[in-house]
Formats: structure tokens, sequence, C-alpha cells
């Protein structure tokens, strides 16, 4: 049985319960990594009392993969000490999914895909809006061919956070170790999906941002229109304003042959034969951390790969950038 661990286990506490319940066998979560002590405690008690798993919990990173044999990692830190980890791990040889988003800066981000590929790891990140069954199945009938020509993609993201949930996360909502707001943490989901369903890689971005209702360094709104490299034109919108908290997402893809028109993970409508039931299939994996584990068992890459993960946040960081200089930016 593979021997996986989580480092940060706030959200990463999940991602081990989850690993531990949702694997099939196929995997085991054997440790886990918080610089802080009480939490870490908390959570490896957690564990023991509810769902019957014993860890072992380390305060430091380092000395975890010194003295556990693991085959993969979850880093579930903040956003923007994910290359910290991730490239301490690629030094250890270890297998390793990064949460959304993959880091903060493109510096960032190629230390992790450099790192990885130095070491030959397989790695990936953690989206796991790609196996929701309507996003797996729209992805499926794009490859087929059923959309035809895909022409637009667009993206709107309807959220609500009040003051204490920034408040609450020192670190969210700012720019060091959040990298940005709505569009970076809470859309980072969205923008992978677009670039998922497009397929490539975005050239040309105009964007703006502000903060609107919240008293954060970075947004609470964001907009931009994009263009893909395969010429696949979208508008995005995300926001933590609209109250009260529904937390509505919604996808729109629209080609030669027809459209989709997806509400919180739901196929609403759309002409696309293969889309309407009892015609879904059902994605072969639950979620990303599901996934990685079968990927480091079948020695593949996970669902969103490095390479992939990085075109959402060089999508998130056009859009800062270009309501920055108030101009279309065009990525290298």
């Amino acid at each position: 049985m593979l021997k996986f661990a989580v480092v940060g286990v706030g959200m990463g506490g999940a991602h081990g319960a989850n690993l531990h319940q949702n694997s099939g066998g196929a995997g085991i979560l054997v440790a886990v990594c918080d610089k802080n002590p009480e939490r870490l405690q908390w959570r490896v008690e957690t564990y023991a009392k509810e769902i019957n798993l014993q860890v072992r919990g380390y305060t430091d990173f380092e000395e975890m993969l010194s003295k556990e044999p693991l085959d993969g990692v979850i880093i579930s830190t903040p956003s923007g000490l994910h290359h910290q980890q991730a490239v301490v791990a690629a030094c250890h040889k270890v297998n390793t999914l990064v949460d959304k988003p993959m880091d903060i800066t493109l510096e960032a981000v190629d230390q992790i895909q450099q790192a990885a590929a130095k070491a030959g790891i397989l790695a990936g990140v953690n989206y796991g809006m790609r196996h929701k069954p309507a996003h797996w199945n729209v992805k499926q009938a794009m490859q087929r061919g059923d959309f035809g020509k895909v022409l637009l993609a667009d993206v709107r993201m309807k959220w609500y956070r009040d003051q204490a949930y920034y408040d609450k996360g020192a670190w969210r909502g700012t720019w060091k170790m959040d990298g940005g707001g709505s569009l970076m943490n809470q859309g980072a989901h969205a923008m992978d999906l677009l670039t998922w369903f497009a397929g490539c890689r975005p050239v040309r971005v105009r964007g703006d941002f502000a903060a609107l209702n919240h008293k954060i360094e970075t947004e609470d709104w964001a907009s931009g229109i994009v263009e893909f490299q395969n010429g696949v034109r979208s508008t995005i919108s995300t926001t933590t304003n609209v109250f009260p908290k529904v937390d509505r997402t919604y996808v729109e893809i629209h080609g030669t042959k027809g459209s989709c028109f997806i509400v919180n993970d739901e196929i609403v409508e759309t002409n696309i034969e293969s889309l309407q039931a009892p015609n879904l299939v059902t994605p072969p994996h639950k979620d990303a951390i599901i996934d990685f584990v079968h990927a480091v068992k079948e020695k593949r890459s996970p669902l969103c790969d490095l390479t992939q993960g990085r075109w959402s946040v060089e999508l998130i960081l056009a859009v800062y950038e270009s309501a920055r200089q108030g101009k279309t930016v065009t990525l290298a």
C-alpha cells in the first residue's frame, strides 16, 4: 500500500481524511506536518477519534521527509509558501500534489516545475472541480468534437465572504501570501476550469479589479477579457460580495455545433446529446486527492499536471497586471 503525508493540517486535514476513507485501499495516510504544534496535535487526535486513523505528527517538514518512506505528499499550506515545500519534497524525490493555486508568482511556479523535472517525480495541482460530473462530461464532449469548434467559454463566480473570513486567516486577502483575492483565491478553481476547457494557455488579457466592500489589500471583485492560444475567447468575473451567501458559479461553453450552461456543477441547459441524461458518465476518480493516489500507483501524471497548473496562474496574474497598466497584456 502506498504511503502518503499531508503538510498543512487546516484544509489539508480534510485531504488526509479523504485519502484514508476513499482511496479504495490504494494508499494510506501515515504522517501529517504543521508548524503549529497545538493544531497538529488536535488533528492527530481527531483522526484517531473520528476515523480510527493513527498517524505520526511532525512540526518540521524536512524531518518528516527524512524519517518517513513516502510515496507522495499533499501540500496544503498558504498559497505563497507552496514552492518552498514543493522544492523540498522534490529534493527528497517524493511525488507531490500542491493545493490550488500552484503558487502566486510565475517565478515560484517555475521553481516547482524545475525541481519536479530535475527529481523526475510525478507532480500536479489539486483542482477538484475537474472531477465534478458536469465538468468532466463537458470536457469529454469537447474532446470528442461534440461542440464543434469551441468559440466562447465564459465564467462568472458570484460568491460571498464576510470580513471575519479575511480577518480570521491573517494571510487571506494579502498580496504576499494569498497572491490576490476573489480571483486568485476563490476564483482559482474557476480559472482552472476555463483553461482546461480552452485546452491551452492564455495569450492576451484585459482586466480590472477592486476592493469594493472588504478591508483587504487585494480585491473582492475582478473581471477580464481573455484570448487563448487556440483563438477561444472568454469573459471572466469573480467576486466575494454577493449577499446573501449562495455561492453560485456559472460556466457557459459555446461552439459551432452547440452550447452548454452549467450552474454550480450542474448542467442546466444544453443541446449536446451526450450531455443529457442518461448519457452522462461517472468520472474515474472522486476528486484530485484520490486521482493523485492512483496517479502515483499507475505512474502517470495527475489530471492537472504542473504545465496546466501554470496556465491559470498566468491568467490571474495577467488580469492584475492589465489593471495596473491600464491596457491589454500580451503574454510571452
